[in-house]
């Protein structure tokens, strides 16, 4: 029952973002694209494992809104399982990984909150298990998976270099592997302290082709 609120919820939030979409996309993209990057990372569960999700995003964003881009996602904590060869015991490593695309709708709310709507995320990539056995790497279980994953986020920026931030969002498989018993489909969350490198740049370089590339107009 948990898990059909969280949908409905995310479901709704995807109406909202689309309305909003066709509400602004008119004025936004005509606008000239400025350059985003972030590092992404964000907790969630495999079956009953914690499975912290780390990657990276780059994008452009028209007129402060919309930001349309892509990134890599990959499974950074360790899930295992025992493998028996011959009369061996070893341990086979999960593997997660996954190229997303997504559009991302940004909405200020005061001069330090912001408000991230991204109701379209789907990624692209596979799921196996890799293990090592006497000198020799093997992966068996390898499968295409599709993973899609809307969102919200929140951000408290106490300036243009540093803030705070929670996002929460869900993960349902579209495409998911037969091979591997693992329910991969999940919450998705995360919380910290948010860090604009690329701002500080512009800021102590503005003649730089970079720089124009990242200030918004």
């Amino acid at each position: 029952m948990k898990k059909f609120r969280v949908i409905v919820l995310l479901l709704f939030t995807g109406l909202f973002a689309k309305a909003q979409f066709i509400d602004t996309l008119q004025n936004v993209i005509n606008r000239k694209g400025t350059f985003s990057f972030s590092f992404t990372s964000h907790n969630s569960f495999i079956t009953n494992y914690t499975a912290d999700i780390f990657g990276f995003a780059v994008g452009v964003t028209f007129g402060k809104k919309l930001t349309i881009g892509g990134g890599f996602n990959s499974l950074n904590s360790l899930i295992t399982k025992k493998k028996i060869i011959d009369e061996d015991t070893i341990k086979e490593n999960l593997s997660f990984a996954y190229f997303s695309y997504f559009i991302q709708y940004t909405k200020s709310i005061t001069k330090h909150w912001k408000l991230y709507l991204t109701p379209f995320c789907i990624g692209l990539g596979g799921s196996s298990y890799q293990y090592t056995y006497k000198g020799v790497s093997v992966t068996e279980n390898s499968r295409t998976v599709v993973p899609f994953e809307p969102s919200v986020e929140i951000d408290y920026n106490f300036n243009k270099f540093i803030g705070l931030y929670t996002q929460v969002g869900y993960r349902l498989m579209l495409i998911s592997n037969p091979a591997i018993p693992e329910n991969f489909n999940s919450p998705i969350y995360s919380y910290g302290i948010a860090l604009y490198p690329f701002e500080l740049y512009a800021a102590i370089f503005p003649r730089t082709k970079l720089a124009h590339m990242i200030e918004d107009n």
